[in-house]
């Protein structure tokens, strides 16, 4: 008996967990993030992507998958970055009005305070029209003086630094500045080119915007506008589909680093480039934390135009809402370069979430980021 008491208590020790140690229980919401995820991305073609989601500043889930490069095979990391193509916007915005809050801007002075002649239509165009894309700019990409610039055009190298100079004779005079929302490239590459001139020039305006992204949590290789040699050796390549085959956007024309179009001044329609966490960060200081803006400047910028819901998109400043499962997210997205993206916050429960993908084919970003929305809304409710 007593032999067979010892046994038993031997066998309790032997299969009991460690000291300390904790039962693992499986997470539903991690549980529905990761199902979710791997169909959305199966269903593009499983591409690069990081995703992420923070409630109030805290990590809740995040992933990585897929190739950073193609040839020779790099997988995607965390610590991957990519550009953030029009997602940039909302971080320009947000810069641009917190430089309204400290009173070096105005929103609805003429920008030709600031920049005197140097932009058409510059007494009568606003910060607020540009934050708005109601300035009414003509695309500055399809223009005769500056298209030849840009792929397909024959004057394209990615090595070239680019420049305001070399844009601003695409830059052609507003039609009916205020009167209409349109979509508008040229608007932030004006508001960047404002943003240098207020701030003393480009690399003043780099230490700036570095010092605001810090009361993020976010990192200068998580969140940047500066190109550097080591960011080349973290970044991943941009793929878009060309004739039906897969093009490498780095290497298909000639790039030795990082193509020059793809983030950085002067392009402030696309200026930001990093990990989906250092978006994400971003976004959740700006819209679940409230840190980064007044709470009245923050009601001004995610409230929509008139304009905007004319044209049947729901804008304010650099930032539009989307609706998935019923629950409305406050972001942006972003396309170019063979990169997409998507974030937005559910500034009502203050959660998060990012994607960013190496894809430009499909809607990959916003594929995964709806799928992994609704999961998210399924397993919350």
């Amino acid at each position: 008996m007593i032999r067979a008491l010892v046994l038993a208590f031997s066998l309790l020790v032997a299969f009991a967990p460690a000291a300390g140690a904790k039962a693992k229980i499986a997470d539903p919401v991690s549980a529905a993030l990761d199902t979710a995820f791997a169909r959305a991305s199966s269903k593009v073609g499983n591409p690069g992507v990081q995703a992420v989601l923070l409630r109030n500043g805290t990590p809740v889930w995040s992933t990585v998958s897929g190739k950073a490069i193609n040839s020779p095979t790099t997988p995607v990391t965390s610590s991957t970055m990519f550009a953030y193509a029009s997602f940039s916007k909302l971080v320009l915005a947000t810069y641009a009005l917190h430089q309204v809050e400290t009173g070096t801007l105005s929103l609805d002075s003429p920008i030709s305070t600031y920049l005197g002649n140097d932009v058409p239509g510059s007494n009568t165009v606003t910060l607020r029209m540009l934050l708005q894309h109601t300035a009414g700019y003509p695309d500055i990409y399809g223009a005769p003086e500056t298209a030849d610039l840009f792929l397909p055009g024959d004057q394209y190298d990615p090595n070239r630094p680019y420049t305001w100079s070399m844009l601003a004779p695409g830059i052609h005079a507003p039609v009916a500045p205020g009167t209409k929302w349109e979509y508008s490239n040229t608007g932030f590459i004006i508001i960047a080119h404002l943003l240098s001139r207020v701030s003393g020039g480009d690399a003043a305006l780099a230490s700036g915007i570095r010092a605001f992204v810090q009361q993020t949590g976010a990192t200068s290789t998580e969140l940047t506008a500066e190109r550097s040699d080591s960011a080349f050796l973290r970044f991943a390549h941009g793929y878009t589909v060309y004739n039906g085959k897969t093009i490498d956007y780095f290497t298909r024309y000639g790039a030795t680093g990082i193509p020059t179009d793809v983030y950085g001044m002067p392009f402030g329609d696309g200026m930001f480039a990093g990990t989906a966490l250092g978006a994400a960060k971003l976004l959740d200081a700006l819209y679940a934390r409230k840190q980064l803006l007044l709470p009245a400047t923050v009601t001004q910028m995610i409230k929509v135009t008139p304009q905007s819901v004319q044209a049947g998109e729901p804008y304010g400043m650099g930032t539009l809402a989307t609706s998935v499962s019923g629950r409305s997210w406050q972001g942006h997205s972003g396309l170019y370069g063979g990169f997409t993206s998507l974030g937005g916050t559910d500034m009502t429960r203050g959660v998060t979430l990012m994607v960013v993908t190496n894809q430009e084919g499909k809607g990959a970003a916003r594929t995964i980021w709806t799928d992994l929305a609704k999961a998210y809304a399924s397993a919350t409710s």
